[in-house]
């Protein structure tokens, strides 16, 4: 059984700039992660959040959380953290969710607590409603 996810997002479409594919790839990479290292009958919390320039996804589950002492390296190219070495992993997926996010002009942070569990915040730039419909009109998508 997977944790049970809670999922929060606002009522009105959250407006980005993005390569679609690499977003979808921050996104999946996040969820899977929590789900792994957390217990199954445990909760994951999803939520989307805009203001008036910025969007923020925040993933936070109740796992195995990372040692204090690790998590400055948490997104080196394949880093995994001591407590994490029996769950299969490359050390690849936390590194690429923050080039990806970083080649969207954000930033990706984490906060855990060993035994806990992990909260992982992107925070990425709207794009102006303007520039947005631009570009769905030049790949026909409008």
């Amino acid at each position: 059984a997977l944790p049970r996810w809670l999922i929060s997002m606002p009522d009105m479409p959250v407006p980005l700039l993005a390569d679609e594919m690499r977003l979808a790839q921050v996104v999946t990479n996040l969820i899977q992660n929590a789900c792994k290292y957390s217990p199954a009958e445990s909760e994951v919390a999803i939520r989307v959040e805009a203001d008036a320039d910025l969007a923020r996804l925040v993933v936070a589950d109740q796992g195995i959380g990372v040692p204090q002492q690790d998590q400055p390296r948490l997104f080196e190219r394949y880093f995994r953290a001591p407590n994490a070495a029996q769950i299969p992993g490359m050390g690849l997926g936390l590194y690429l969710v923050k080039e990806f996010v970083e080649l969207h002009g954000g930033t990706v942070a984490v906060t855990s607590v060993e035994g806990q569990g992990s909260t992982f915040t992107v925070v990425l730039p709207l794009a102006e409603a303007h520039a947005a419909y631009q570009v769905a009109e030049a790949v026909g998508t409008r």
